[in-house]
């Protein structure tokens, strides 16, 4: 690595010997322009680079920085985590950094009461009235104790918990904190949801520092919103609680199964208010199911939805979120692995950013269609001859492929079908009602296939590297692609793009989420420029994405699919050494 003194000092935290020629062309990008769109591939650096084009201006120009990502367990596996090692290099001096997430995830009692996010303040909560009690003058001295500096290991959930419950509420807390924090990292639906980026608002205005930047990581997550659901059940359960007409009302929207509707005029939530501000004895699961319909009512979604038992308010288009980020902020860095192309999101979002396009320079990788009318997981086609068949191609391939395999699917009831066919000894399969543990476990293997579900835990975010930080799962195939529910909400969101971009345009638009889905997939395997990779999609219909998923190709029958990945592999093992 460089001596500090040769490198700049914007670039004094790279972690790496030098920039590659585009790193370089990232950081004067941002630097010339206030807005900016990236897209570069995985593995890039994309994290690492816009923290350090940021972290001088935090420092020396009174800006404070926003992070957003998608995912709460993004908020400390990726950012918070890498601040952390910036911090303790001590090289930008002592920094402040909260995260802000929901108040469930952030409750002292979180394993006692259920994660409703509203129940607490009916609950007369000690730990809530112990931090309503400090004084506002208080905070600035609070937050720098936020343990970003002081702890060896990383940091989670639990570290700021236990940072902060000496001072009452966590929650509350760090949400006191944010004015005066140098670094807040919090997630995409405090800029999507109504309701969540007005209180977001109070505290943006609320800021001790002048000018604040933003930083928004996989930016292609911004669609359509579904800003709040109930249901005939949700609502079945409050009115035995008490027979509201409130609840009669809404309850006759979601019979009618009219697709879209209009929000009922004065929808008024005092007879909740005042039933649950007089009757003490409900449950906190009763209170729950009333605060439920309380928080519906006062959502501020744009379009009512009746649907599948029940109610659903959507913000159809991202350009609200947008609008308030340039409102709010002076400088905008929204990046992402997968804005591909580029124009369509800047149409979709309403934005006019500079963009920047970054060619990936990984060295190799295979990404294939097997065009076989055997191949599709369209729901009036497939068959068991369709789960069988995907199980035999899963099964030849990973026999060529030197190290892990990674299947995903359009759900999990497809999953369990194919996995019926499956005949290897060691399958790890992804739960979705819990964290897949077996990530440090398959570090320490070879050669296993994994089985899990577009969009889930493991397509968005699995990384298993071996000792070299090389990643080990080399083979990704794709079970179908995910094309959205023909629901009235997405029949409805069809009709709006169509009014607004024309039909092309709107074709186009719709296909975008299925794009990402299956980019973000096929980039499990891809994580640093020393990475091999093959991906399949086994789905016919697949062939309509060859212009949006780079570098696909065409197979239209199991022989040259076998002969194409064999010799693929072979290649592979001859440049690690393999043989």
């Amino acid at each position: 690595m460089l001596e500090d003194g040769n490198l700049p000092p914007a670039l004094q935290l790279f972690p790496h010997s030098e920039l590659r020629a585009y790193q370089t062309k990232f950081l004067r990008f941002v630097e010339k322009y206030p807005r900016v769109m990236i897209h570069a591939p995985v593995g890039f650096g994309k994290t690492v680079l816009a923290l350090i084009s940021a972290l001088p201006l935090v420092k020396q120009k009174n800006f404070q920085l926003y992070i957003f990502v998608r995912t709460k367990a993004q908020v400390f596996r990726v950012f918070l985590n890498e601040i952390h090692k910036i911090a303790n290099s001590r090289r930008y001096g002592y920094l402040t950094v909260v995260p802000l997430i929901l108040k469930a995830d952030l409750c002292i009692k979180r394993e006692e009461i259920p994660p409703y996010r509203s129940s607490c303040a009916t609950i007369r909560c000690p730990f809530l009235e112990q931090t309503r009690s400090i004084p506002e003058e208080d905070f600035p001295a609070i937050v720098e104790q936020i343990p970003i500096t002081v702890h060896d290991e990383s940091v989670s959930v639990d570290t700021f918990i236990e940072a902060f419950r000496e001072f009452g509420c966590p929650y509350y807390v760090i949400k006191r904190c944010i004015p005066y924090a140098n670094i807040v990292v919090t997630t995409h639906t405090y800029l999507r949801s109504m309701n969540l980026q007005n209180m977001f608002y109070q505290l943006l205005i609320q800021s001790s520092f002048s000018n604040k930047i933003a930083i928004i990581d996989e930016g292609h997550n911004f669609t359509a919103d579904i800003e709040s659901t109930i249901s005939i059940k949700d609502l079945n359960k409050a009115k035995v609680i008490i027979p509201l007409k409130v609840i009669d009302r809404l309850q006759e929207l979601i019979l009618s199964n009219q697709g879209r509707v209009e929000r009922p005029q004065n929808l008024s939530i005092s007879a909740l208010d005042a039933f649950l501000d007089h009757d003490h004895k409900l449950s906190i699961l009763e209170k729950s199911y009333l605060l439920k319909i309380k928080d519906f009512i006062s959502s501020r979604g744009d379009i009512w939805v009746s649907e599948d038992d029940q109610l659903v308010q959507i913000n159809p288009f991202p350009h609200r979120a947008f609008n308030f980020v340039n409102n709010h902020f002076n400088r905008v860095i929204l990046m992402s692995g997968t804005f591909t192309p580029l124009t369509s999101y800047q149409i979709l979002y309403g934005v006019n950013y500079a963009t920047l396009q970054i060619p990936s320079d990984f060295q190799f990788s295979l990404n294939g269609i097997l065009f076989h009318r055997l191949f599709t997981t369209k729901f009036t086609e497939r068959n068991t001859n369709t789960y069988k068949g995907i199980a035999t191609v899963i099964q030849r391939l990973h026999t060529s492929n030197p190290f892990h395999t990674i299947c995903f699917t359009t759900s999990h009831e497809l999953k369990q079908k194919i996995l019926a066919h499956i005949s290897l000894p060691h399958v790890y399969i992804e739960n979705p009602k819990s964290t897949p543990f077996f990530i440090d476990e398959l570090k320490e293997k070879k050669h296993e296939v994994i089985f899990g579900v577009l969009g889930g835990k493991l397509s968005e975010g699995i990384e298993i590297l071996d000792s070299n930080n090389r990643s080990l799962l080399t083979l990704i195939i794709i079970a179908g692609l995910p094309f959205p529910r023909p629901n009235a909400t997405n029949q409805l969101l069809r009709s709006l793009y169509q009014q607004k971009w024309g039909i092309r345009m709107a074709k186009y638009l719709n296909m975008l989420p299925v794009t990402r889905s299956i980019s973000q997939a096929i980039g499990r395997g891809i994580r640093s420029e020393t990475d091999f990779s093959a991906s399949l999609i086994l789905d016919y219909r697949a062939i309509y994405l060859r212009t949006m998923v780079p570098a696909v190709r065409v197979f239209r029958d199991l022989q040259s699919v076998y002969n194409a990945y064999d010799h693929f592999f072979a290649k592979m093992k001859r440049l690690l050494k393999l043989q």
